[in-house]
């Protein structure tokens, strides 16, 4: 009996800090994986993964109101034809940081303020319709080289102010420019919430390459939401978009739709983006995403997107 005693005592004694070393470590993420067809040459019936992931993340308290803040989060392609344990997908927001009173400061990788403003009105986001990712036909209503996440950000959030939260960047490298130096940028947000009314406003300098600014402008009235965005920026060709979209719940279904036009150089590109989800439950949506895009260039591009997304 005694020895069973020192037994459970010793066991205690290394399981205790294991535990306590993973106690405030939260995991979380989802899976979403569709069938997609598009008439793009060259292109069939594929299944394939929109932005699925993992991550992370957890906080430890300081003491005297201060906190320390960590994240992790890895993106995850389960139809690619990479075999590695985590299809060969890219690092998402990744940082280390510290929150209290006077706000919240990250440093690692991030996505820069320019990106955070406007990111609840990219309704179709991770799907064929995505508002940057220029999915159809090559068009991306929003400039992504600029609506990014920066790999070398020291970033901070400042605490809401009567719905109104300011948040700013200074980004050591933008390595998506791929430019072989680096490459300072300073990237500032003034995002303000209060009510039905959301309007958010974002400011980014690269220096050597290019400087944007954008607005964007939310309303809800009832079970339907209006968005609109607005982008100018003048990298090696100047551009300038606009899109305004619409979401209508009704009981499980969500109908959706969205329209814009985006002036690149002499091109003038547009794309058409329609849509419904069906919650199934709280974590699990069924959805289905038809649009089409023209960029100016040839014969315009359209395709749908028939998948399931899974929150954990």
């Amino acid at each position: 009996m005694k020895k069973s005693l020192i037994a459970l005592a010793v066991a205690g004694a290394f399981a205790a800090p294991a535990f306590a070393a993973t106690s405030n470590v939260d995991v979380y993420g989802h899976l979403s994986i569709a069938v997609q067809d598009t008439d793009a040459s060259g292109v069939d019936l594929d299944l394939v993964d929109n932005v699925s992931r993992i991550g992370f993340k957890g906080a430890e308290d300081l003491g005297g109101g201060l906190k320390a803040l960590w994240q992790i989060e890895q993106q995850i392609n389960a139809t690619s034809a990479n075999n590695t344990a985590l299809g060969g997908s890219g690092l998402r927001n990744t940082f280390v940081g510290l929150a209290g009173g006077f706000g919240t400061v990250v440093m690692g990788r991030h996505d820069t303020p320019y990106k955070m403003a406007t990111g609840k009105y990219d309704i179709f986001g991770d799907t064929i319709g995505d508002y940057n990712a220029g999915r159809l036909d090559g068009v991306s209503l929003i400039n992504n080289v600029h609506d990014a996440r920066a790999s070398n950000a020291i970033a901070y959030i400042a605490p809401a102010m009567g719905g109104l939260t300011l948040a700013g960047a200074i980004v050591t490298s933008m390595d998506q420019l791929d430019m072989g130096e680096t490459v300072d940028a300073i990237s500032l947000a003034a995002m303000y919430g209060n009510g039905p009314l959301t309007v958010d406003f974002a400011y980014q300098d690269v220096d050597s390459f290019s400087a944007a600014w954008k607005l964007g402008a939310g309303y809800k009235f009832g079970d339907t939401k209006l968005g609109f965005v607005y982008e100018d920026s003048d990298d090696a060709q100047d551009q300038q978009g606009w899109l305004i979209n619409a979401a209508h719940a009704m009981g499980p279904i969500t109908l959706k739709a969205q329209y814009g036009q985006v002036e690149v150089g002499n091109a003038d590109q547009d794309q058409l983006v329609l849509g419904a989800d069906y919650s199934l439950s709280k974590r699990t949506t069924a959805y289905f995403v038809y649009g089409q895009g023209d960029n100016d260039a040839g014969s315009d591009v359209s395709g749908w997107n028939l998948g399931v997304k899974h929150a954990f």
